[in-house]
This record gives structure tokens, C-alpha cells and sequence, in this order.
């Protein structure tokens, strides 16, 4: 029943949706102001951004160096710089990272924005932390905003991901990744084991009209 309700709602409301995020919006969150351009993923319709935002609000991330892969508008990055963080934020999309800098400065925070492909140009470093709202809808991605929705076909973006990760972490990084309950979890795991990885649960939390689960990902020693 709760997919059907879903589906109902999302027929209702991804139309008003769409003609709402043609235009440039400014939207505030927990004291920040944020200005989201037409084509940046808008974290105040999509329940993962603020639930990952209320889950990384609650880390003590004082003094620890952190790298966002995908960061849209800032969001999570901006909660991870004002909890004291040492932020480093990547996106391929050039919008996204225009806005992400301007929200930064507006706000009056320290992060350092660079547009990548994933880790294509983040500097060559061990991360304390990794944290990624991952796009996870299988097909290819036809423009650039499109890229926080499409992961590729064959899950391309986390097979990527998942390769690059080890040159980025040390023995005690920690890589967090939200993902909802409506994409293939079953694939995605799949892909993270090839690479020797596993996917561990360590948050379910329902927004809006959807489950999203917060997962960490561990080394497979096995």
C-alpha cells in the first residue's frame, strides 16, 4: 500500500514540482540561507538531503578533513564546515559548483569547491571522512542536472566510486552514503562487494513519502 501511495502522490506532485525548480529559488534551513540555481538538485524537496543533513549535524567533525563527492547546492558540506570540518566538495556539474561556493560564502564558511568528475580532480589525499548523496536511478544522464539523478547504466557511478575510494582513505576513514529505499539496494551492494566493500546500515529514517537509509561502507576483510 505505502508503494502505491507513493506512486500516487509522486504523479500529483512532480509536475507543480518541476514547474516550480524552472526559476532560481532562495531557501533557508536551520540558519542558513541558500540560493538554489534551476538546474542544482533542491535539497528542500528531496527528503535524503535533510536527513543526511540532521544525521551529519549530530557527528563530532571538529578538525576532521572531509570530502563530499556529488554536493549539489552545499547543503551537506555547509552542516559538515559549520560543525568545523575541514570541507573539501566536488560535483561534475559547473552550476552546482557555482552555487555550493556562493551559498558557502554567504553563509560565511570555509570549503573549497571544485568542479570533478567524481574524484577526477579532488586533491590526492587520505580523507577522514567521505560522504556522497549519490544519484542511483540506472539510465545515463542527458545534461548536467541530470547527473544527481542518473547513476549510469550498469550503476556506472558506483562502480567508479567504489574503485577510486582506497588511493582517498586510511585505516580509519569512515565513507557514509545515503540511499533511499526505491532504488535497486540489492545491485548497488553488489557493486561496493566487487570493489571490497560492504554496505552496513547504521540509519532508516522516513521523510516525506519515502525511506532513506544512511549506510556506511567497510572494507571487506572476509
Amino acid at each position: 500500500m505505502r508503494g502505491l501511495f507513493r506512486m500516487a502522490m509522486s504523479r500529483l506532485y512532480k509536475p507543480v514540482l518541476e514547474r516550480y525548480l524552472r526559476k532560481d529559488r532562495t531557501w533557508r534551513y536551520n540558519g542558513f540561507r541558500m540560493d538554489i540555481a534551476n538546474s542544482v538538485f533542491h535539497p528542500a524537496f528531496f527528503g535524503s538531503s535533510r536527513v543526511f543533513a540532521w544525521f551529519i549535524k549530530r557527528q563530532d567533525l571538529s578538525g576532521k578533513t572531509l570530502l563530499e563527492i556529488g554536493c549539489g547546492s552545499g547543503l551537506l558540506s555547509m552542516v559538515a564546515a559549520a560543525g568545523k570540518a575541514v570541507v573539501t566538495a566536488v560535483d561534475i556539474n559547473e552550476k552546482a559548483v557555482e552555487c555550493a561556493r556562493q551559498n558557502a560564502k554567504i553563509n560565511g564558511l570555509e570549503m573549497t569547491v571544485i568542479h570533478s568528475d567524481l574524484f577526477e580532480k579532488a586533491p590526492l589525499q587520505q580523507f577522514d571522512l567521505i560522504i556522497c548523496n549519490p544519484p542511483y536511478f540506472p539510465a545515463e544522464p542527458k545534461n548536467p542536472g541530470a547527473y544527481a539523478w542518473y547513476c549510469e547504466d550498469d550503476f556506472g557511478f558506483f562502480r567508479r566510486f567504489f574503485a577510486a575510494i582506497p588511493a582517498f582513505i586510511h585505516p580509519h576513514s569512515r565513507i557514509w552514503l545515503i540511499l533511499s529505499e526505491v532504488c535497486r539496494l540489492d545491485a548497488i551492494s553488489a557493486v561496493a562487494e566487487e570493489a571490497g566493500f560492504r554496505l552496513k546500515k547504521i540509519l532508516t529514517e522516513q521523510s516525506q513519502f519515502e525511506i532513506f537509509i544512511i549506510f556506511e561502507a567497510e572494507r571487506n576483510t572476509a
